[in-house]
């Protein structure tokens, strides 16, 4: 019983993907006709070759999915092994391993569609291992960079007065206007999310966390002569001014 898709006797256009010769018994050789398939296909075409013959097997009732793939797992992992048992001064040497890292890649496509954990079991611990030790190794390195992080985490936020976070923030909006004595802002930021960020983390207001987004509107920037909505601060809640000690010259 063929694994294979086998091309009809006599047929001298089969489908390229059908195996075999359209006269003689090759039957018996099912599985190196389709290793030639492989050869000389494009990697892309893997997964449409093993689709045509899986349709086959499926619609000829003869074989499950499964039992198609350990055939096929089996026919390659057998024809790598014997590929690299070649004798290296051989003639056809640089045939076997253009052949065998083809199998190889192919081999690897297998793997990745291997839902049932067909492959032998050494293979699977193997793999499954390797998924362990990289997770342990991204565990370790988040436990570093948590270990580098938490030294600026607080465990109590500065506590703003219920109704006065409009005070608050028209605090912070005069410290970004601030000039030194040589010239230029004293502070310099890129976005305009810094402050409500920096707000959010560190403040509550009246014992309530401060939402970023609720920030943000108080830092709507006014584009052009375009009027953005956006929170305005009462004057009655501007309560404070900063003032240099020494004049800035201009």
């Amino acid at each position: 019983m063929n694994f294979f898709k086998p091309c009809k006797a006599f047929d001298f256009s089969p489908h390229p993907y059908d195996v075999g010769n359209p006269f003689g018994f090759w039957h018996k050789y099912e599985d190196n006709h389709f290793l030639k398939k492989i050869y000389v296909l494009n990697d892309d075409k893997f997964e449409i070759l093993c689709k045509y013959h899986i349709a086959y097997a499926l619609g000829k009732g003869r074989y499950n999915e499964e039992a198609f793939f350990i055939k096929v797992w089996e026919v390659v992992d057998d024809r790598i092994r014997n590929l690299k048992a070649k004798d290296p001064y051989s003639a056809s040497h640089d045939r076997y391993i253009l052949w065998s890292g083809k199998l190889q890649r192919f081999q690897k496509y297998l793997n990745s569609i291997d839902k049932w954990s067909a492959r032998p079991s050494h293979i699977i611990i193997a793999e499954k291992e390797a998924v362990i030790q990289k997770q342990k190794q991204e565990i370790e390195e988040l436990q570093a960079r948590w270990d580098s992080v938490k030294g600026y985490e607080i465990s109590q936020k500065i506590w703003i007065k219920q109704g006065y976070l409009p005070t608050v923030i028209d605090l912070f909006k005069q410290i970004e206007k601030l000039e030194v004595p040589s010239g230029g802002n004293l502070l310099k930021y890129d976005h305009q999310v810094a402050y409500p960020r920096m707000i959010s983390k560190y403040f509550t207001h009246a014992g309530n966390d401060i939402p970023v987004e609720t920030l943000r509107n108080y830092y709507v920037v006014k584009k052009g002569d375009i009027p953005v909505k956006g929170t305005s601060i009462q004057s009655e809640r501007k309560l404070f001014e900063i003032i240099p000690v020494k004049e800035i010259k201009k």
